[in-house]
């Protein structure tokens, strides 16, 4: 009888799976058992990365399902895990997480979303979020000026990188940005967990010698109440952007690009900016489209519905799991 096997990575292993960014795993975990069915928790293998694509041999073409932590794994038998950007929002996906979910090729209209139905969720999202200045990272609570109108530059280290989601590094984007910003000011954020030693000496160097740029470490709600556009590689700012209906320029892969101008070389950042200012509105639709229909909600009263949805999209529906179990006859019961 197939089981589902969770890898997670090594320091997460022994990990209570009620805590936020393990929750999802919590309830598959909870979900299985109340049915009799097996679900072992295992080290994620080191070699698979957040560059893995394929993975040799046949490791997971054991009959079992495999759900990955945090990986963009495109193989039968396995399903990727992560946050989707927001707490409480998570993709369970055969393409893979965030900026490589399958997410990204789905069409979205938004005439697809009656904005009646949107605002009630997009209300909340915003109470939840950008009314409680809540961000995903610490963030300081005392409030900061920030130059109205400036175009808010959020650096995410390395990680975009090393994941294939864009060629631009952090200060890459920057000197592309200004090339196209005109006079406008340009507010950058470090990323508050990611940011080099080296990166922040250059962003220093370019500061000085640049009067429109401006480093801050305010809190992310109050950069962008005050931005005219967001920029990023593919950024969770960039979602908690479109709660104030700040535009967003993108400059990597992303399951969110249908909300945002997308550069893909240098040089293009003027026309982006100016696509990107003409956007009248359509974020409550959208948010609503990418978290209620394309997300699972921890909490949500059809969540568990929609895991064995996906595991079938997999080739685990729940017969699977049951057809081959013995019965008590079978088992000299």
């Amino acid at each position: 009888m197939p089981k589902v096997i969770i890898h997670l990575r090594k320091k997460h292993i022994e990990s209570d799976l009620s805590r936020g960014f393990l929750q999802l795993f919590g309830v598959i975990q909870k979900m299985l058992a109340a049915e009799g069915i097996g679900c072992d928790i295992r080290a994620l293998d080191a070699g698979i990365t957040s560059r893995t694509r394929q993975v040799p041999g046949d490791r997971f073409e054991d009959g079992n399902l495999h759900i990955l932590d945090d990986r963009s794994v495109q193989m039968p038998n396995v399903l990727n895990a992560a946050l989707a950007y927001l707490d409480g929002f998570w993709h369970l996906d055969p393409e893979g997480t965030r900026g490589f979910s399958s997410i990204a090729a789905r069409d979205f209209r938004e005439d697809m979303i009656p904005y009646q139905y949107a605002k009630q969720f997009f209300g909340r999202l915003q109470r939840t979020w950008k009314d409680a200045r809540r961000t995903r990272y610490s963030a300081p609570r005392e409030r900061e000026d920030i130059p109205q109108g400036c175009i808010s530059v959020f650096f995410q280290g390395s990680y975009p990188v090393r994941t294939g989601a864009t060629e631009f590094t952090d200060i890459a984007m920057l000197q592309d940005v200004l090339q196209g910003a005109g006079h406008r000011t340009v507010l950058v954020k470090p990323h508050p967990l990611l940011a080099s030693i080296a990166t922040m000496a250059e962003l220093a160097e370019i500061a000085a010698g640049d009067s429109r740029v401006v480093i801050s470490g305010a809190n992310i709600h109050d950069i962008l109440a005050a931005s005219c556009v967001t920029v990023s590689i593919n950024s969770t700012a960039a979602i908690e952007g479109f709660l104030h209906r700040t535009p967003a320029i993108l400059y990597g892969t992303s399951d969110f690009h249908h909300m945002a101008e997308t550069i893909s070389g240098p040089g293009q950042f003027a026309g982006a900016l100016q696509r990107a200012l003409a956007r009248k509105g359509g974020y409550a639709q959208f948010l609503t489209w990418y978290f209620r229909k394309n997300c699972l909600e921890i909490g949500a009263p059809d969540v568990e519905q929609r895991i064995w949805e996906i595991f079938g999209r997999a080739g685990f529906p729940r017969a699977r799991f049951t057809a081959e179990r013995p019965t008590d006859r079978q088992a000299g019961r």
